[in-house]
């Protein structure tokens, strides 16, 4: 069986084949030879060798449960029940585990904090269309500094392989993000200033700065939209930064812009059909009713 997973790492280090793939292809080799060990054990005690045939089944049973182990692992994208890899990582000092740890505390404390743009029906929530020029690039990629000295910045891939992260981006053809699809920001608000509604965004409303104007809520143009309706931030998104790309023979790493993603929630200053009318003009649907979030 060592002999035939030693031909078999041989075999695939002569391609460029992923960790995971050959975590797979190994974990089929050793159940098959596992039963070999088994099969050699059980002749050891029909012709008396009992002892050895015992071994031979207790190191059957231990290959097998370390077989169970990776089949969790690989194809089932879990873990085992008794899997003791963290066990013997933290007896051993494994330098990566404590990494993994410090990346899932960096989003469990990521969880922990609530935007305070507040709580709008869905009705009342349409996307915005956000122009950002140099100065508030700039202050977002303030912004977002400030996140990682916080440990509010996770640029982990959201845990996806380097093989993972070429896959995605050769298929949308589009960079894939550190941060993932974003990071919400804790507070957000907009201002009108010089004629036009501007995004003031930050970890806080004393370092709040602007990162952006909107230009359009939904499918209106915005003066028409302030004339008609309040608008409030309903949820503010640092997307971009840090991204991979896909190149000839992997992934290509490199710091793109951040960006911001808004929605909005209006509120009519008139009546309550204008509000629905908004929303259907806006969205280019009927307001339906919708589950408050």
């Amino acid at each position: 069986m060592l002999s035939l997973l030693d031909m078999a790492n041989h075999f695939l280090g002569y391609f460029n084949v992923n960790t995971k793939l050959k975590g797979r292809i190994y974990t089929i080799l050793g159940f098959l030879g596992d039963w070999y060990l088994l099969y050699i054990g059980v002749r050891f005690i029909q012709n008396g060798g009992h002892i050895r045939g015992a071994l031979l089944i207790l190191v059957f049973l231990f290959l097998m449960y370390c077989t169970a182990v990776n089949f969790f692992f690989y194809f089932l994208k879990r873990r085992f029940p008794l899997d003791p890899s963290e066990r013997i990582a933290k007896v051993l000092g494994d330098e990566r585990l404590k990494q993994q740890e410090d990346k899932l505390t960096q989003r469990d404390q990521l969880d922990r904090f609530a935007p305070a743009t507040g709580l709008y029906d869905n009705k009342q929530v349409i996307p915005a269309k956000v122009t950002v020029n140099g100065a508030q690039h700039k202050n977002l990629a303030t912004i977002a500094a400030q996140f990682n000295d916080a440990n509010l910045l996770p640029q982990d891939y959201e845990g996806q392989s380097d093989q993972e992260v070429l896959t995605a981006a050769t298929a949308r053809n589009q960079p894939v993000f550190a941060i993932g699809e974003g990071v919400p920001l804790p507070f957000a608000i907009l201002k009108s200033e010089a004629g036009h509604l501007l995004v003031y965004a930050g970890l806080n409303q004393m370092t709040a700065l602007p990162v952006g104007r909107i230009t359009r809520v939904g499918l209106s143009d915005i003066n028409q939209a302030q004339q008609r309706f309040d608008l409030f931030i309903a949820s503010a998104v640092l997307q971009g930064g840090l991204a991979k790309t896909a190149g000839r023979s992997g992934t290509i790493e490199r710091q793109l812009p951040y960006t911001i993603k808004v929605e909005v929630a209006f509120s009519e200053k008139k009546t309550g059909t204008d509000a629905a009318n908004f929303h259907e003009v806006a969205t280019g649907s009927p307001s339906n009713e919708q589950e408050f979030h």
